[in-house]
């Protein structure tokens, strides 16, 4: 699947969506639109695995019990 983005330069294009982390790591990317519609803006907007400071309490997530 290709995702359009707007580069460095200010170019438009289109990338593989498997490309799409490192063009991001790389800052080659300034935005991208997501595939619900939604523009994404690099340095404004949350990323995947760009996230905030490391949870260090104990894991929840397998605890979970739904009725």
């Amino acid at each position: 699947m290709k995702v359009p983005v707007v580069f460095a330069d200010e170019r438009r294009g289109l990338v593989k969506a498997e490309d799409l982390q490192e063009l991001i790591e790389q800052a080659a990317i300034v935005s991208f639109l997501r595939s619900d519609g939604e523009c994404v803006q690099i340095a404004t907007d949350a990323v995947r695995g760009m996230g905030g400071k490391k949870y260090r309490g104990p894991e929840r997530r397998g605890n979970v019990l739904f009725c």
